[in-house]
C-alpha cells in the first residue's frame, strides 16, 4: 500500500490518499488528496485538488482491475470553474471498498486526476467506463442537494467523530519522485498499513482536514499581501544556535524568524507564503536553518508535533521528512521538525 492511509472496522472504513494529475497517461505532480469513508451503508467522499483555471467537466469514477482492464463505475459528475476544487458528498453504498482499486476524477484520457490504492499503476489506455452507476437512481438513493456540495473556495468540512485507533496508523510513505532525504541520517521510515480501530480512544478525522484548509487560507492570504523580498545576505553568526541530535548530521543549526527568510538565498520563491509553514510558525514562533556538511546542503525546519494526518499534509506542502527532537522513533505526539532541503 503506497501513499495512502487506510483504517478499517467491521462497518467502517476510511481511506485517505494522494491525488496526482495525469497528462496523456503520464503521472504528474501531487495536486491534492481524497478522503473516502464507508459507514452504515453510506459512502462519504471528500477531495481537494489544486490545478489550472480552465473550466472543465469531470466524471468521478471508482475503478477496479478485471482481466487487465480498468473498469470504471460512475459515481458523479462535477463542473470545475476555478483553480481549487473542493468537493464533498454522501452516497448510498452499493459495493465494498475492498472491491475498489482506486479513484479517478476524469475529463479525458489526456487529462484526469487519479489515486491508486493497491500499488497497481493506473494504465488509462485500458480504462473502460461501465454503463452501471455506483448507486441506483431512485428517489431514495439519489443524494439530495443539501448533501451534495462543491465549492471553489476552501471551507472546513462538517465535524464528525471517527472511530479511533487502538494501534497507531503508520506514517505515509513519501512519493518516490519527491524523495529529498539524500545525505541526511533519518530515523527509520515506517510503512503504511491497515489498522484495526477500537472505540476506546478519541480521534477526530476531520481535524487534519481542518488544518489543511486553514493552511490553504493562510497561503491564499499571504499571496494576496505579496510580501517584499529583501536583498540582504544571511549571516549565520547573527542567529541563536539550535542544537539538534548529532545523528542527523545538521550543524550548524540556527533559530530564525519568518522575516529572515527574505535574506536566505536558494529558497523556493513562494516559501514565505507556504501555508503549512505559516500555520506552524504561528503556533511555535520560530523556524530553523541548518547545514549538512556531508551532503553539502541546507535544510529549512518547521516545528510541529508528529501525527499521521499532519505528516500527510506536510508532504502536500513540500515538507517530505520529519525529524524528532530529541531523537526518537516517529510516534504520535513526539515533537520535532518537518524539513525541506535547500540547494
Amino acid at each position: 500500500m503506497n501513499q495512502k492511509e487506510r483504517m478499517t472496522l467491521s462497518d467502517y472504513q476510511r481511506i485517505v490518499s494522494y491525488l496526482y494529475e495525469y497528462s496523456h497517461g503520464l503521472k504528474g505532480p501531487n495536486v491534492g488528496f481524497a478522503k473516502i469513508e464507508k459507514r452504515q451503508k453510506k459512502l462519504r467522499l471528500y477531495f481537494h485538488v489544486k490545478t489550472n483555471d480552465q473550466p472543465l467537466e469531470y466524471k468521478i469514477y471508482f475503478y477496479h482491475f478485471h482481466h487487465g482492464t480498468m473498469e470504471g463505475t460512475l459515481l458523479d459528475t462535477i463542473q470545475r470553474n476555478d483553480t481549487i476544487v473542493e468537493f464533498k458528498n454522501t452516497y448510498p453504498l452499493m459495493m465494498d471498498l475492498n472491491q475498489i482499486d482506486g479513484f479517478l476524477i476524469f475529463h479525458s484520457k489526456d487529462h484526469f486526476f487519479g489515486s491508486e490504492w493497491n500499488d497497481h499503476p493506473i494504465t488509462i489506455r485500458n480504462f473502460v467506463p461501465l454503463e452501471k452507476k455506483f448507486f441506483q437512481e431512485n428517489p431514495e438513493n439519489i443524494p439530495s442537494s443539501e448533501e451534495k456540495e462543491m465549492s471553489q473556495q476552501p471551507s472546513v468540512p462538517e465535524s464528525e467523530t471517527v472511530p479511533p485507533s487502538a494501534s497507531e496508523v503508520n506514517d505515509l510513505s513519501a512519493p518516490e519522485e519527491n524523495d529529498m532525504s539524500e545525505g541526511l541520517s533519518m530515523p527509520e521510515e515506517m510503512n503504511s498499513s491497515i489498522s484495526e480501530e477500537s472505540p476506546s480512544e478519541n480521534e477526530d478525522a476531520d481535524s487534519g482536514l481542518a488544518q489543511y484548509i486553514e493552511a490553504l487560507q493562510l497561503e491564499k492570504h499571504a499571496k494576496e499581501q505579496d510580501p517584499p523580498m529583501s536583498s540582504s545576505s544571511f549571516d549565520w553568526k547573527e542567529y541563536p544556535s539550535l542544537p539538534l541530535p548529532p545523528a542527523y548530521g545538521l550543524s550548524p543549526c540556527v533559530k530564525i524568524q519568518l522575516e529572515d527568510l527574505s535574506s536566505i538565498s536558494g529558497l523556493p520563491y513562494d516559501i514565505k507564503t507556504n501555508g503549512f509553514l505559516l500555520l506552524n510558525y504561528g503556533n511555535y514562533g520560530h523556524l530553523f536553518l541548518a547545514w549538512n556538511p556531508a551532503a553539502r546542503r541546507r535544510y529549512l525546519g518547521v516545528p510541529g508535533v508528529f501525527d499521521n494526518e499532519k505528516s500527510f499534509i506536510s508532504k502536500l506542502f513540500g515538507f517530505q521528512e520529519f525529524i524528532t527532537v530529541p531523537e526518537k522513533p516517529h510516534k504520535t505526539g513526539n515533537f520535532g521538525y518537518f524539513i525541506l532541503p535547500i540547494q
